[in-house]
């Protein structure tokens, strides 16, 4: 009566004999040998799981409470060479549940060390006022492709499937620099548009005076 188990809907067997890989079963009540000549692990496949880069949150009654910075992870090199802090989640699923559990040891670890190395590459290619302004959805989309290829050579077992970015500002050090320098081209647009209105109400009337 040891070998009978049921395997839950958003759940599925993986039977060990001897400790190595024997079959796999879908939902329902199942027979295995007792142990220990077969084992069974039911991983959660339906699950979507998820890793934060850059913090940490913590949670109280089902509720996130506050969160904790974590530079070494965070800090990231941009292609014009400015640093820029970067907090992103990581939403996966198991796609192959026999690779999740058997080809790579500790497979949500690499998961989370291969998303901080694809957001680097991403950034690593992109400039920094893409970066914080109309390019964020990009380096989401281009995150996503580079990771899932990363866990594809890997053999996670895993598929993606959202890379949401939380946070994205520069270091604390030179936000006010970078505040000013926003400023600056708000000013610079500003200024572009009243001198288009002045020559645009100007130049109708001098003409008209030339005639």
């Amino acid at each position: 009566a040891s070998g009978i188990y049921i395997v839950e809907p958003d759940e599925a067997g993986v039977v060990q004999r001897f400790g190595a890989y024997a079959y796999q079963t879908g939902p329902g009540p199942h027979y295995h040998l007792p142990f220990p000549i077969e084992t069974v692990k039911t991983p959660k496949v339906s699950q979507v799981r998820r890793v934060e880069v850059g913090f940490r949150s913590s949670s109280r009654d089902g509720m996130t409470t506050q969160s904790r910075v974590v530079p070494e992870e965070s800090l990231m090199l941009t292609g014009d060479e400015n640093i820029v802090d970067v907090q992103f989640i990581v939403q996966y699923q198991i796609s192959n549940p026999v690779d999740y559990l058997f080809k790579v040891d500790r497979p949500d670890e690499t998961v989370k060390s291969a998303a901080e190395a694809a957001m680097r590459e991403v950034i690593g290619d992109a400039k920094i006022d893409t970066v914080l302004t109309s390019g964020k959805v990009t380096v989401q989309d281009d995150t996503k492709k580079v990771l899932q290829s990363m866990l594809q050579r890997y053999g996670c077992g895993v598929e993606v499937v959202a890379v949401q970015l939380q946070d994205v500002h520069p270091p604390k050090q030179v936000v006010d620099a970078f505040k000013d320098v926003a400023s600056a081209r708000e000013d610079k647009i500003r200024f572009i548009n009243e001198a288009d209105a002045y020559a645009n109400d100007i130049l109708p009337k001098a003409r008209g005076q030339a005639a």
